[in-house]
């Protein structure tokens, strides 16, 4: 009972840490998760969203040429309209897990138990989990909506986002799906949001910032390969499968306890070359305090920047949630132990899938099998990039007030001039 009473409580005390950022997609999804059945595929799902969270914010930071002109800024930040989401319901429907989960949920249920909130609430969580169980996750519709803006309306075109990727190397960039061509910006283009925010800044600190700011992204990504690593050698150790000996084990800890102690040095090094490039972007705002230009084209890319920006820092504070709820979910249903018997229970619901969807059934289980082992280097690379996703995008957004703050500021002014004028 105290177990559950303190997962319920730390459940609620990250939907409260995350609120006034992310609003209530973070909360709906903190309550869900604790109605679900207590499945190693749930939080795999979860996961899996989270990434493409991540993913689609290194999109927007690194992929995107952007300008006083583009359109995709408003784009990405617009709500999600009805006619949105009864798209990518039906878009779902063709998903191995989506298609099949209404018939294999009751058997799941009744073998592996429920989440701790709807044990608590009785008949009253059998009621609310039907309805969350007939609904997707705010995040998932905004992940997906993302992806409809991106690689357009086909789903053929779209990444696989639920079958993880094997490889650690170029974890950030999704590995299949087709970009489409979203906006053609004209003017002065930039090839990354980065890039446009240095050249708001003055000229003669353009060169010092460029560099800082690729030390500082190279010194990230030492440090998610490392927690990569350890998420790898944690999974060997906690799936035991095949058995491990007594030595195989000892050399996995030696290898667990190496890999901490190197992420802690790469860490302590991306640290200072962050401080060394916001204090770079610190000096820039106050020189552009003292001088700022306020010419149409650079205050209209300062506002896409800043549109950019909050995006992405809404976005990382929810992947950073999906990751933080995967991970105690996991913790306290003890999902890794247990995984042998999830897997007997979708084999005991199989029966129960109609034959049109036995072959999409089989590529869910297939799947699961293997994201179960890469299930925690997943966890620990995108909490990582959710962070620092975060972070950034909160620095760059601070440079871009400057400047629309003294826009607005100037209007006021000009509007009162002219207000003076005329009754003169």
């Amino acid at each position: 009972m105290k177990k559950i009473k303190n997962l319920i409580i730390n459940t609620l005390l990250v939907s409260v840490a995350t609120f006034g950022i992310s609003g209530c997609s973070t909360i709906q999804e903190s309550f869900s998760s604790q109605m679900e059945v207590p499945t190693l595929e749930n939080q795999a799902n979860r996961v899996a969203i989270g990434m493409t969270i991540v993913r689609e914010n290194n999109l927007m930071a690194f992929k995107m040429p952007i300008s006083a002109d583009a359109k995709w800024p408003a784009m990405v930040a617009a709500e999600i309209d009805d006619k949105e989401k009864k798209f990518i319901d039906s878009a779902l429907m063709d998903e191995p897990y989506f298609s099949t989960m209404h018939y294999t949920k009751p058997i799941q249920r009744k073998m592996l138990g429920s989440g701790a909130l709807m044990s608590q609430l009785g008949d009253y969580g059998q009621l609310t989990a039907m309805v969350l169980d007939a609904s997707v996750s705010p995040l998932t519709y905004r992940a997906f909506h993302k992806l409809s803006i991106f690689y357009g309306k086909d789903e053929a075109n779209w990444p696989n986002i639920f079958n993880y990727n094997s490889s650690l190397s170029n974890f950030l960039d999704f590995k299949d799906g087709k970009m489409i061509e979203i906006d053609s910006p004209t003017g002065d283009v930039y090839d990354t949001i980065g890039e446009a925010v240095i050249s708001l800044t003055p000229i003669n600190m353009q060169k010092d910032l460029s560099v800082a700011r690729g030390d500082m992204l190279d010194a990230y990504n030492e440090v998610a390969f490392l927690k990569g690593e350890k998420g790898e050698y944690e999974t060997q150790l906690k799936s035991d499968k095949p058995k491990l000996s007594s030595r195989q084990k000892l050399e996995i800890r030696g290898n667990l306890t190496l890999s901490e102690e190197k992420i802690k040095a790469a860490e302590s090094i991306a640290q200072e070359k962050e401080a060394i490039y916001f204090q770079l972007l610190d000096q820039a705002v106050v020189a552009l305090e003292s001088d700022i230009s306020l010419d149409k084209n650079y205050v209209k890319l300062a506002k896409n920047l800043n549109i950019v920006s909050n995006e992405i820092q809404v976005s990382a504070t929810e992947a950073y949630a999906s990751f933080s709820l995967a991970l105690a979910n996991m913790a306290a249903n003890n999902t890794l132990a247990r995984f042998p018997k999830e897997l007997e229970s979708l084999a005991i619901a199989k029966a129960y899938v109609p034959m049109r969807l036995q072959s999409k059934y089989n590529k869910r289980v297939a799947r699961l099998v293997k994201n179960a082992l890469y299930l925690l280097p997943n966890i620990f690379i995108g909490t990582y990039y959710a962070h620092k996703q975060s972070v950034l995008a909160e620095k760059y957004e601070s440079v871009t007030d400057i400047i629309l703050l003294a826009s607005e500021a100037k209007k006021e002014q000009d509007s009162a001039a002219a207000k003076a004028k005329t009754a003169r």
